[in-house]
C-alpha cells in the first residue's frame, strides 16, 4: 500500500501549515511529512510555502528581506488568519526534533525547496550540511531545478533527491499520448539518480487517460512516485487513488492523512 505523505506537516484538513507538533505526531507514525524551505536575508532556512511572510505568519514582505533574528519576533498564522502563539519554524528545528524521535526511515522527511537555484550560495550549501550533519539521510530535498537538488545533496552527505518536473508542461495537462511519453522520458533522463519523482496527480491521470503510464517509465531504477496532492474534496476520490495506487505510485501527497488513511487501507484490501 502506497504510503501518505502529509503536506506542509497537515494531520487533518484545516490545520495550519508547519505545527511542532503535527511534526512530533509524524514521526512517531513513522509517517512522511513535508515542509517548504525559503531562505531569511541571513541565508537560514525557514518553513513558508510563500516566498512572501503576509498568509503564513504576522509579518509583511519576502522572507529574504529579512534577518533571521526579525522573523523568530513574528507568529504564525493559522489556516484562517488567526495568530498562533509560535513562531515560524527553522530547518535546524526540525533537525533536532527528528534527532530526538530517535531512528527514522530514511529520506522520511521532504524538504521542498522554494528557493532558486542560483541563491544557494556556497555559503547557503555549507550551512545547509551542518544544519544536518549525521542526520541527512533522514532527509529528502525535493525540487523543480534537478542541477540545485544535486547540489544540496553534495553538500549534505547521505541526503536523498527528489525531482518534480512541475515546470516542464502545461497545468492544463492537454497533452497527447506522445506528448505524455515524450514528458516521461525527459523527466527520466533529467534526473535518473532521483529516490523520488514528485508528479503532480492530475498529470497523471491526464496521462493515464490518453493511455500512458508516467510512473512506469520513471521508477526503473527502483525511484518512487509520489503523487501529489489528493484530499478527500477531490471528487470520485475512491476511482482517484484506486487509478494511482494501480498505476504504481509509493506515495500520496495528502492535506489530510487522517481522513485519506482508512480509504486507501480499504482500497489496498480490496
Amino acid at each position: 500500500m502506497p504510503r501518505l505523505k502529509w503536506h506542509m506537516l497537515r494531520r487533518r484538513a484545516g490545520d495550519p501549515a508547519f505545527l511542532r507538533e503535527n511534526l512530533d505526531a509524524a514521526l512517531a507514525a513513522g509517517a512522511a511529512c513535508e515542509v517548504d524551505l525559503v531562505l531569511s536575508a541571513d541565508g537560514h532556512f525557514v518553513c513558508l510555502h510563500d516566498l512572501a511572510l503576509d498568509r503564513e505568519t504576522t509579518g509583511t514582505g519576502l522572507a529574504a528581506a529579512l534577518p533571521r533574528r526579525e522573523i523568530e519576533r513574528l507568529r504564525q498564522r493559522g489556516a484562517g488568519g488567526e495568530v498562533l502563539a509560535t513562531p515560524p519554524l527553522f530547518l535546524d528545528e526540525i533537525v533536532e526534533r527528528v534527532r530526538a524521535a530517535g531512528p527514522v526511515a530514511p529520506a522520511l522527511v521532504q524538504l521542498d525547496i522554494k528557493v532558486p537555484g542560483r541563491d544557494l550560495t556556497p555559503a547557503v550549501l555549507d550551512r545547509l550540511g551542518g544544519t544536518l550533519g549525521t542526520m541527512a539521510p533522514a532527509f529528502i530535498a525535493g525540487g523543480t531545478e534537478w542541477e540545485a537538488v544535486q547540489n544540496l545533496q553534495a553538500a549534505a552527505p547521505g541526503l536523498a533527491g527528489g525531482f518534480d518536473p512541475l515546470r516542464l508542461y502545461p497545468r492544463s495537462w492537454r497533452l497527447s499520448a506522445e506528448a505524455f511519453r515524450a514528458l516521461g522520458a525527459y523527466t527520466f533522463a533529467i534526473a535518473p539518480d532521483a529516490s523520488i519523482f514528485y508528479l503532480e496527480a492530475s498529470m497523471l491521470l491526464a496521462a493515464l487517460d490518453a493511455g500512458v503510464n508516467m510512473v512506469e517509465m520513471v521508477t526503473g531504477r527502483g525511484a518512487l512516485v509520489d503523487a501529489w496532492t489528493v484530499d478527500p474534496s477531490r471528487p470520485d476520490l475512491s476511482r482517484v487513488l484506486s487509478r494511482l495506487v494501480a498505476a504504481g505510485c509509493g506515495q500520496i501527497t495528502t492535506n489530510d492523512p487522517e481522513t485519506l488513511g482508512p480509504l486507501l487501507q480499504e482500497i489496498a484490501r480490496a
